[in-house]
């Protein structure tokens, strides 16, 4: 509960920046810090500030939140100033945090959020020294160093380079060696428990490393480098001229007559044609969407690095003309230079922008980069001379949110404040994209009318609650002419301007806003940078979303309607593959609606209801086109009527083949398709009559590697996380694993990492000091999730058994492991189509450890396990014992790299036709089993796919399966025939014992028997363990009856004393400490029958002479 409702006090502030701030401080308002005070429990002075954007950064490399936009620093009040004053070196210093163009002239332009911070101690520091010199010094002087961190840096954040003045190790420079640096440098590599915190001498450990010379040496050649690297900016006398020659007076007299335009060529006021427009230079660029919002004017501005407005000639701030290339409808935008944000050479604009310039140019926007044109305009950074419209009409675009009367209030309040909140440009034709929450239920009446200003509503550039997003075109725009100015000759931009040919004003007090109508239409790709759905662009990647891509792009083409090119899509999978997500991600996409309904919620109490239920999702999804309509589990409609006469066929069936038929007058008749889109988890249980509806069908399979890895970096892209921490390697660990499995475990371990910071760190420290997400939190989500999905799921869990559990069987280990580690290793060995050999059969006496040996095969590789006993394969019914079989493997390729263990092999894959079964069910089991191992050995299925098998009599197997490509190596695993061998089991088994000082195993070897197996080995030291404990449990309670008999008087101890309560209480280490003797192993040796009679041992080495002279063992 304090975690949720203790809070510290927030500000949201406006920065400046100020000389009379220092390097280290920042200056706080007074008021500021009077209600910072009253709501934290910092003393006040001087303390520690949290500051951090309202608005995130965004990094279109990798398509991620640039991390630690959040800035910790000392701060200090101050009465003669308003909000914060940082250093302006800030603004190259923290360039994540303190953007230029947050720095306001106006004490209204919000741009920051600050709030006291109460560090929390690090337990542990890791320091990497940048040279030996510095390490060696540091080590020889850590007293000294410890002291100087504790003073000169109280607070650390990890990623921190700190300097060391030589000064505080001089008195160790006769070891270090001599020095010509003025400071050492060490980097914090990793902090404990939190990102960042106070260094206290006592509490904190520091671990001090230091790189290798030849990494050090490359650090300070790059760094070398890096100084060299000249990022000046080009100004030459193009970059003038377009911000003076062209610039226009604020003062402007009525002319004569509107202004005569022609085509491109503009008329001045006099009659003459302006030129001028020719000399102005003009910059194209690829153009990119943002993926997060900036600001709320994203959709009328432009993100460029600084060395780019030269390109353009213009300075930071000013206005622009871009068009798409090749094109001439231009429109105005304000160019803002961010080099944090933008990639050099790239331009960042809103996706709603790039919708509205593009359009008509690209339509559908099937592509996310477009290249456009860009050139200065006479504007400067002064508000352009554009008319204010008197009138405008807006129209709702059709989707399943604008169409639903419940969403009205919503979406109207919204889109009210979109054009109060601020004086927005718009063109004829543009569409606004707005979030709505539909959670949010609000009723509008005449007497709350009034009050609809008062009510707090998100403006877009805003991320929040929002789950919906409905789009609205601007149909109409009425505005006058405004006058050109006679005193010079007028540009065509200015000119083009005054006619609204850029845009045009719309400010609430003087426009009318008139809303009316539904248009259908392509919409913006706009709902992942709003927030209301994930990012897609690490789904692009998926095999699935580029086959379900590359069809319902050629179905929304522009002569897709003439060819009749009906989509109709069947996409099946695992639950939780994402089946759902591809889908909406192909819609959101190609700029359509997305319509999900689910064939549970069609089915009605009888089938003429349910018929036409699923008439009317056909016809809100027409209303909505273009549209992709999900039909979620439909496998269900096969319940529909289950009592009808067979003979008369699927009636739902009939209804479904004949609304997408239906489809195709929608599109006639709105200009736009509607795609049908089906998912199921179990496609056999989709009656074929539903199936033939689909032209189309796409499987999707459980992710790979590194298709989990893609989502887990999504899911964790925003989630700070430790050093210690492998995405790599995790999602290796995570094989089987759905999207809906990497959603739980990422959920569980960042619930993980809050509650182990909760259990030490106040709430309110903890909020603020950096929580990280770390090994430790990931390894037991991980353990959690495999233990409460792998029985559901069937996850394969990867045994732990080491090689230290295995002793005996070397040679077995080295001719296993190459066989399997080769193809792992070396996969482009196998692909220019040589077979790999993944079959191997262990044969040999029973008790030998083939089983053990195959564990410990899957844990040292990395390889799931899949443990199958040959008689769990039959079933009673026809085909069944077939589709087992298939089963087990189709498993194994969903959890690769995988191994399959089939134990007892000869009980299933006898050989063919010795077998008097009427049905022949073992032929068919082999047989099937065949067929899977041909598939595992070729095909790129299969790859990663090792199938071991154990058998005690290879003599029974079927010849096929020992044939080349199948189980053609064969290990032999044989009893221990020495001493020392003996001697390895033993002290496998008995790694975990306690055992008594006086007992000598190769005592105990010399008396076993060479027809010992391991399972015998085993039953020696479990049953000497056994009688260890007995004896000791004898002396317990010997000295509890004595005890009993002669209690101690004034005693706190309950008597008579049971021995439960005996060993909770008053047990001392000796009463439960086991030791195992050698008369333990004595008696347990004279007692043991081996399981393997040296006949038996006869009779499985003439098996093993028979196979090796078949050339079956190397």
């Amino acid at each position: 509960m304090t975690y949720l409702f203790d809070s510290p006090a927030v500000v949201d502030v406006a920065a400046s920046l100020g000389q009379s701030a220092t390097d280290d401080d920042v200056l706080v308002a007074q008021k500021v810090w009077d209600y910072l005070v009253d709501g934290s429990s910092v003393a006040p002075a001087r303390t520690l500030l949290s500051i951090s954007r309202l608005q995130p950064l965004q990094s279109l490399e990798d398509d991620e939140i640039i991390s630690e936009s959040t800035l910790i620093a000392w701060c200090r009040p101050a009465s003669s100033i308003s909000g914060i004053v940082v250093p302006p070196s800030w603004l190259s210093l923290h360039p994540k945090t303190i953007q230029s163009g947050d720095i306001s002239s106006s004490s209204h332009d919000k741009t920051h959020r600050v709030s006291f911070v109460q560090p929390a101690p690090l337990t542990q520091m890791v320091l990497l020294a940048h040279s030996r010199e510095g390490y060696n010094a540091a080590q020889a002087r850590s007293s000294e160093f410890n002291e100087w961190l504790a003073h000169a840096h109280p607070f650390i954040a990890q990623g921190n380079i700190l300097q060391a003045p030589t000064s505080i190790f001089e008195a160790s420079s006769n070891d270090a060696g001599p020095s010509h640096a003025k400071c050492f440098g060490f980097k914090v590599v990793e902090t404990e428990p939190v990102a960042h915190g106070l260094v206290q001498r006592e509490q904190t450990r520091i671990l001090l490393f230091t790189a290798p010379d030849d990494d050090m040496q490359q650090d300070a050649e790059t760094e070398e480098d890096w100084t060299e690297v000249d990022d000046a900016l080009e100004i030459d006398e193009r970059f003038l001229g377009s911000s003076i020659l062209y610039s226009i007076p604020p003062s402007s007299s009525q002319t004569n007559g509107a202004p005569k335009i022609n085509g491109d060529n503009h008329l001045s006021p006099n009659g003459h044609v302006d030129t001028r427009h020719q000399t102005s230079q003009e910059w194209q660029s690829s153009v990119e969407p943002l993926s997060r919002p900036f600001s709320s004017h994203d959709d009328e501005a432009i993100y460029l690095q600084t060395r780019d407005l030269s390109r353009i000639g213009v300075l930071n701030g000013d206005w622009a003309v871009v068009r798409p290339v090749g094109q001439s409808c231009s429109r105005l935008v304000r160019v803002i230079a961010s080099d944090e944000l933008v990639p050099q050479g790239q331009v960042l604009v809103s996706p709603t922008f790039l919708h509205n310039i593009t359009k008509g140019v690209f339509n559908p926007p099937v592509s996310s980069t477009s290249r456009l044109a860009f050139r200065s305009s006479p504007f400067g950074s002064k508000k352009p001379t554009l008319p204010t419209a008197q009138r405008i009409t807006v129209a709702r675009i059709a989707s399943a949110a604008s169409v639903d009367r419940a969403n009205e209030s919503a979406f109207l309040r919204a889109l009210r404040t979109y054009f109060h909140s601020s004086t927005r440009l718009v063109k004829e034709g543009d569409i606004i994209a707005l979030p709505i929450d539909t959670n949010e239920k609000h009723s509008v009446s005449s007497g709350e009318a009034e009050e609809e200003e008062s009510v707090p509503i998100k403006l877009p550039g805003i991320i929040g609650s929002s789950n919906e997003v409905v789009y609205f075109s601007v149909t109409n725009i009425e505005h006058d002419v405004l006058p050109v100015s006679g005193e010079i000759l007028s540009t065509d931009t200015y000119v083009g301007s005054t006619v609204g040919e850029l845009g045009c004003w719309v400010d609430s007090t003087i426009t009318r806003i008139v809303q009316t109508g539904v248009e259908h239409s392509f919409i913006p790709r706009c709902a992942g940078y709003l927030g209301v759905f994930p990012s897609d662009t690490r789904l692009k990647a998926n095999k699935a979303f580029q086959a379900l891509f590359s069809l319902c792009s050629a179905a929304i083409s522009k002569d897709a309607a003439k060819y009749q090119l009906q989509l109709s899509v069947l996409l099946q999978g695992t639950r939780g593959v994402g089946k759902t997500t591809v889908a909406m991600s192909v819609a959101h996409s190609l700029g359509i609606n997305h319509l999900e309904v689910n064939c549970f919620d069609i089915l009605g109490e009888s089938a003429v209801q349910s018929e036409a239920m699923l008439q009317v999702a056909f016809e809100k999804a027409s209303s909505c086109s273009p549209c992709m309509l999900v039909l979620k589990h439909v496998d269900a409609l096969g319940q529909a009527t289950q009592n009808a006469d067979p003979s008369k066929g699927l009636a739902i069936a009939d209804v479904l083949g004949q609304c997408i038929a239906d489809t195709q007058q929608a599109w006639a008749s709105t200009g736009f398709p509607v795609l049908v889109l089906a998912t199921t988890a179990t496609p056999e249980q989709v009656p074929t009559q539903v199936s033939s509806l689909f032209k189309h069908q796409i499987s999707m399979e459980t992710p790979e590697d590194s298709e989990r890895l893609d989502i887990l970096e999504g899911l964790l892209e925003e989630t700070a996380i430790n050093p210690d921490v492998s995405v790599k390697e995790l999602a290796t660990e995570t094989a089987a694993f759905v999207s809906r499995d990497l959603f739980d475990l990422t959920l569980r371990a960042k619930n993980s990492s809050v509650k182990h910071i909760m259990t030490d760190i106040a709430s309110k420290t903890a909020s603020l000091s950096g929580i990280q997400l770390k090994a430790k939190d990931i390894d037991s989500a991980l353990s959690k999730a495999r233990e409460n999905h792998a029985e559901s799921i069937g996850a394969p869990q990867i045994p732990q058994v080491s090689w230290d559990d295995v002793g005996g069987i070397a040679d077995a280990k080295a001719d296993i492991l190459d066989t399997i580690q080769l193809p792992l290793e070396h996969p482009e060995l196998f692909a220019v189509g040589m077979k790999k050999r993944s079959g191997i059969l262990l044969y040999g006496p029973p008790g030998t450890g083939k089983t053990l040996l195959a564990k410990a095969v899957a844990t040292s590789c990395a390889l799931n396990f899949f443990s199958v006993k040959g008689p769990e394969l039959l079933n009673m019914y026809i085909g069944e014992s077939e589709a087992n079989v298939r089963r087990i493997f189709q498993k194994a390729k969903d959890a690769r790299p995988c191994v399959i263990f089939f134990d007892e092999l000869d009980s299933i894959a006898p050989k063919r036709g010795n077998h008097g079964d009427s049905g022949g069910v073992m032929d068919r089991i082999v047989s099937q089993l065949l067929a899977e191992l041909d598939g595992v050995s070729a095909g790129n299925s299969g790859a990663d796919i090792f199938v071991i098998g154990a058998t005690n009599r290879p003599d029974l197997l079927d010849p096929a399966l020992l044939r080349p490509g199948r189980f053609d190596r064969m290990l032999y695993l044989g009893v221990s025939t020495t001493n020392e061998a003996q001697l390895n089991i033993l002290h496998a088994l008995t790694r975990k014992f306690k055992l008594h000082p006086d007992l000598d195993l190769n005592n105990i070897v010399e008396a076993c028997p060479f027809h010992f197996t391991g399972a015998d080995f085993y039953a020696l030291c479990a049953d000497s363990l056994l009688r260890a404990m007995s004896r000791k449990a004898e002396q317990v309670d010997e000295k509890i009856a004595l005890l009993n008999a002669n209690p101690p008087p004034h005693s706190n101890h309950p008597y008579p004393l049971t021995p439960q309560y005996y060993l909770a209480e008053m047990a001392e280490p000796s009463d439960i400490e086991v030791l195992v003797s050698h008369e333990d192993f004595k008696v347990s040796l004279d007692n043991l029958v081996p399981s393997v009679t040296p006949e038996e041992m006869a009779h499985y080495s003439d098996v093993q002479k028979q196979f090796s002279k078949n050339n079956l063992v190397n």
